[in-house]
């Protein structure tokens, strides 16, 4: 289950935006679900969720933006080249932005109870950085950290 979505320049979403399934704390909702995670915490979550705001806000960009991290995912070995670049669709009003990195994290709950927190940052022509992290007893174990500023040895 996807606990949270985060994303920063893709579209017209320049500054970091969270989409949360989470309910934030003092809260209460007859309409969340208690979801056990692995550690035997549980957290209330939301079982759907709704984008509202104006004409042209961003909406349907969050939604982009989904789709844009599961086609990296998903292809982004076979397809993106040196050469080529990496696709992107970074904020347009800034100049500034295409220079800047696009970023992906998804913090996400599987079968098992456990919580995983995946993310990356797109450069122009390189992923700039990479992460996996698990939590399977509530405490944070790093299963991928790539950064192509350091020597990854």
């Amino acid at each position: 289950m996807l606990l949270r979505f985060r994303v920063a320049n893709v579209r017209s979403l320049r500054d970091e935006q969270e989409l949360s399934f989470v309910v934030p704390q003092g809260e209460e909702s007859d309409a969340a679900r208690l979801l056990t995670l692995s550690d035997g915490k549980s957290i209330q979550v939301y079982p759907l969720l709704g984008i509202f705001g104006a004409n042209a806000s961003g909406k349907s960009n969050v939604i982009v933006a989904l789709k844009k991290m599961k086609e990296a995912v998903l292809g982004s070995y076979a397809q993106w080249t040196s050469y080529q670049g990496i696709p992107r669709e970074e904020f347009a009003l800034d100049p500034k932005s295409a220079a800047e990195s696009t970023f992906y994290e998804a913090d996400f709950v599987l079968d098992d109870g456990v919580r995983w927190t995946y993310g990356f940052e797109l450069g122009p022509r390189v992923v700039e950085s990479e992460w996996l992290h698990a939590y399977p007893k509530g405490r944070r174990q790093v299963w991928l950290d790539r950064d192509a500023t350091r020597d990854n040895v």
